[in-house]
């Protein structure tokens, strides 16, 4: 029967670490204090491999009885977009405000700001942003808005261009 080497690292005779000294010793069992560090897999098509690009607007909303909805936002890119999206509802609002993300993939996010608040979202392959009164009567406030997407890199959009 062979002698199993200590693992110079943990003083293990039972060592699988991964570690160079623990690896070269042939043990079974880690015992290292070392940072162990995991590895994630990321799968980024080619096309999308270029630069993020961020666009930042704000506006003021009204929302009454002649106007119960607002579209503040719709893509007019090819690429997922992400937004962030802040709506301020005034403490003089007499309405709370619905705010509806309307997703490609059919499952929309949507969250209510009462009077005097603001409340926020981040989210992934938006399409637009509609903004609702709820209820009737006056509702005043602000919103600020993130839009950020990949540039697309790959030569079918440089021949385009060219043309």
């Amino acid at each position: 029967m062979s002698e199993q080497k200590k693992c110079s690292d943990c003083k293990h005779s039972k060592c699988r670490c991964k570690h160079e000294k623990c690896r070269v010793s042939g043990h079974k069992k880690c015992k290292c204090k070392v940072e162990k560090k995991i590895k994630v897999k990321v799968n980024v098509p080619t096309e999308m491999s270029g630069p993020i690009v961020c666009n930042s607007t704000c506006g003021n909303l009204l929302l009454t009885d002649q106007v119960p909805s607002l579209e503040i936002w719709k893509a007019r890119i090819a690429m997922d977009a992400t937004v962030t999206i802040s709506v301020f509802n005034s403490a003089m609002s007499t309405a709370s405000v619905r705010v509806l993300v309307i997703r490609n993939d059919g499952s929309p996010v949507e969250f209510s700001v009462p009077s005097g608040n603001t409340l926020s979202a981040t989210v992934d392959a938006a399409e637009s942003i509609i903004v609702f009164g709820i209820d009737t009567g006056r509702t005043e406030g602000k919103y600020f808005l993130e839009v950020c997407f990949p540039v697309i890199c790959d030569d079918k959009r440089k021949h385009k261009k060219d043309k």
